[in-house]
């Protein structure tokens, strides 16, 4: 008993001993990194919440831009915990973080129509001759080992007004766990958007859309490229998953993936209208056969787009509202739209 109550009165105490510590390099390493504005309202430490893991909490956090970009606040989280292994908090090795969750979160990217971004704001690396000089550069109190990151309730906003481009994605949740640390592993991604719309030179392409994915990621961390496992991707009733990959070749992306469908039906076809999928969806009433395949196999580099092939077929469909004496039938379409890459 004596033994417990020792233990947590120092899971109480160690906090405090070590807060003025952290939240001094927290702002320190700030200001190094970052050309930008950023501050926090408070900074606290538990034993408890991660345990065993130590828990640095950051509360009312914000970021914004500078010169043209300085009333424009680019990142407001309620909270941002990072997980440290306890241990590294008694050592000057560093702090070796293993999990970060963020929560309650606003982001508004802008693209300015000059090509600027307004989340460019990290400074750049100084380069020198000298090796000595530049692992001294490199050294940071901070070490990332992540096996876990989360996003509750995320707002964003992406207005690139350059490429004439909106989207609002509302109530985004994500986890991704794996260890981001290595060369090569696992990853293992859950997310879902209660809405997602967007627009691309003021059409709208999607409108409050519901979207959620599961899905396993074979990730070359040293290479850049994430090949598709198991996986499933749902937008508002279609179910369907992706085979292929993803390479990151900043500033280009190059990929090869397929589309896979196995059920779908007219009704899932009807659920990408907005104004049908937001009145009554389940009670809606349908019949006929559908087919949706797509491709995309290249480069996505400014305005240079991959080969892409999207088809999809309807026969012989029909919908009506049981609420509503007729429906609408004899629906037949053929659509296909290809480009073979390039501009």
């Amino acid at each position: 008993a004596i033994a417990l109550g020792v233990l947590l009165l120092l899971m109480l105490i160690l906090p405090f001993a070590f807060r003025g510590k952290i939240e001094s390099i927290v702002k320190t390493e700030g200001n190094k990194m970052l050309n930008a504005q950023f501050d926090f309202r408070s900074l606290d430490i538990s034993l408890f919440r991660n345990f065993p893991k130590a828990s640095i909490t950051l509360s009312n956090f914000w970021l914004r831009g500078v010169g043209e970009f300085e009333n424009d606040t680019l990142v407001q989280a309620g909270e941002v915990v990072a997980a440290i292994d306890l241990l590294s908090l008694f050592g000057d090795s560093g702090y070796d973080i293993s999990k970060i969750q963020i929560e309650n979160t606003r982001l508004h990217a802008i693209v300015l129509a000059d090509g600027r971004p307004n989340w460019d704001v990290m400074k750049p690396d100084s380069t020198s001759t000298d090796t000595e000089e530049e692992e001294t550069t490199d050294d940071s109190p901070f070490k990332i080992q992540l096996q876990r990151f989360v996003i509750k309730n995320m707002n964003l906003i992406y207005d690139d007004q350059q490429g004439k481009m909106y989207a609002d994605i509302q109530d985004f949740n994500a986890t991704c766990a794996g260890d981001l640390g290595s060369e090569r592993t696992t990853l293992k991604l859950e997310a879902e958007t209660k809405s997602l719309t967007y627009k691309m030179n003021g059409i709208p392409f999607l409108a409050n859309a519901n979207i959620s994915a599961e899905m396993d990621v074979d990730a070359d961390l040293a290479n850049n490229k994430y090949t598709l496992k198991d996986n499933t991707i749902r937008l508002n009733a279609i179910q369907a998953g992706i085979d292929g990959w993803v390479a990151l070749k900043d500033p280009a992306i190059d990929m090869d993936l397929k589309l896979n469908t196995n059920d779908i039906g007219f009704k899932e076809i009807l659920s990408l209208i907005p104004a049908i999928y937001a009145t009554e969806f389940s009670s809606l009433k349908t019949d006929g056969t559908a087919t949706l395949n797509a491709t995309a196999k290249g480069t996505l580099l400014g305005d240079t787009v991959p080969a892409f092939n999207v088809d999809m077929q309807v026969k012989n469909a029909m919908f009506r509202y049981p609420a509503l004496p007729a429906g609408v039938d004899q629906i037949n379409i053929s659509a296909n739209v290809q480009n073979p890459g390039g501009n």
